[in-house]
């Protein structure tokens, strides 16, 4: 009988229900869209810059912030590793449905189907199996150009969706063309098999099925049951699993933080009993649970604190826009600062200027021209 189908011992009953009560108060404060926004965004950049540092790149923060904006405005010396931490960042992006995948050309789409006849109900029963009978399968555009097309949205947890999460990683870090990547026959075989085993191991009710796909998507490499090129995709996956098994959806677990703070402890589990393994990441998952709450609360905290730095601002002051923007953005220029709140550069340049005299902005890079400020507290 394979682990999976093993009944949970007693210890890993207590921390299920451990955290699935963790979960729950999680699931409770994330209910309000603005908190949710703020933590979700927060939480995608700690967790791309800890999923950077378990494959050992060296991350400075301050430095990542900056590529957000742009990896040209970074350092010569630190500007591969804010690539890298950036790269991670976008596929974070992605899984939360924040942003969609690059553009394919029209050559690399999707092969096109038939749109009657018996074969092209072969095509939508394939559809169906893939992406799940309630999705309606939609045949492509007949268009002879060669601009980049954007795919309709896959469906998470299917093949399709595997490569659109794994085109986001390599469009920032590859040097190729983003829309001419595509799966090789060999990734994509890859790629099915362990959609496959998430499959079953997310067959087991709520939580337990949740810890079954973490423990198939996070394991310290080298493991050889996920490929190397896999493993970034794998730990984002991770931060996904917990809610796709357990139907909270506005919970977003940045696994890869709690992965990171413990790796010793993790790694021993990982290579002892399966049991043992799962056991320390429902402990974990109570944990991160625990910790983002605290996470939201503190945003929070922090929205209150930089309204009483600014203090009472007049009627028509644009501050409170821009303190919003800083939770999805805290890395701008004046120029993106203007663009997103539709004023005037100098009103623009004002804004900023109150920030940085209060504290809560500073500059970041030491440029004439594109200057980049960054949130001081929101510094992953």
């Amino acid at each position: 009988m394979s682990a999976t189908a093993q009944s949970p011992s007693p210890a890993l009953l207590t921390a299920l229900l451990e955290a699935e009560r963790a979960l729950g108060r999680l699931a409770e404060v994330t209910q309000d869209p603005a908190r949710r926004r703020r933590l979700w965004a927060d939480a995608a950049r700690r967790e791309s810059c800890a999923a950077a540092r378990l494959d050992g790149v060296a991350v400075d923060p301050a430095e990542f912030l900056v590529a957000t904006i742009g990896t040209d405005l970074v350092p010569t010396a630190g500007r591969g590793a804010a690539q890298s931490v950036r790269a991670l960042w976008q596929g974070a992006l992605f899984t939360q449905g924040v942003i969609a995948a690059p553009a394919r050309r029209a050559e690399h789409a999707r092969v096109r189907v038939p749109s009657s006849g018996a074969a092209a109900d072969a095509w939508r029963a394939v559809a169906e199996l893939e992406a799940g009978a309630d999705t309606r399968f939609a045949f492509p555009a007949e268009e002879d150009d060669d601009a980049p097309v954007a795919d309709e949205a896959p469906p998470p947890w299917t093949l399709g969706w595997a490569e659109a999460l794994w085109r986001c990683l390599q469009a920032e870090v590859s040097g190729r063309d983003p829309g001419r990547l595509a799966f090789s026959a060999d990734r994509e075989a890859e790629a099915a098999t362990l959609l496959k085993r998430l499959d079953q191991a997310g067959d087991q009710p709520a939580l337990l099925g949740g810890v079954g796909v973490l423990a198939e998507l996070l394991r310290p490499t080298p493991d050889l049951r996920i490929p190397g090129w896999a493993v970034p995709s794998a730990r984002l996956m991770g931060a996904l699993a917990v809610s796709r098994c357990c139907r909270v959806p506005t919970v977003w677990l940045p696994m890869s933080v709690s992965l990171h703070a413990d790796r010793t402890t993790a790694g021993l589990a990982a290579r002892g009993r399966e049991e043992g393994w799962r056991l320390w990441l429902a402990d974990t998952v109570a944990e991160t649970a625990r910790r983002e709450r605290e996470r939201a609360l503190s945003l929070d905290r922090t929205v209150e604190g930089w309204q009483r730095r600014v203090g009472a601002k007049r009627r028509n002051s644009r501050t409170p826009d821009l303190l919003e923007l800083l939770f999805e953005e805290p890395a701008l220029t004046v120029r993106r600062v203007q663009k997103r709140l539709g004023s005037t550069f100098r009103g623009a340049q004002l804004l900023v200027d109150e920030l940085l005299e209060v504290g809560i902005l500073r500059e970041a890079t030491n440029r004439a021209l594109d200057r980049v400020f960054i949130a001081v507290d929101l510094v992953p």
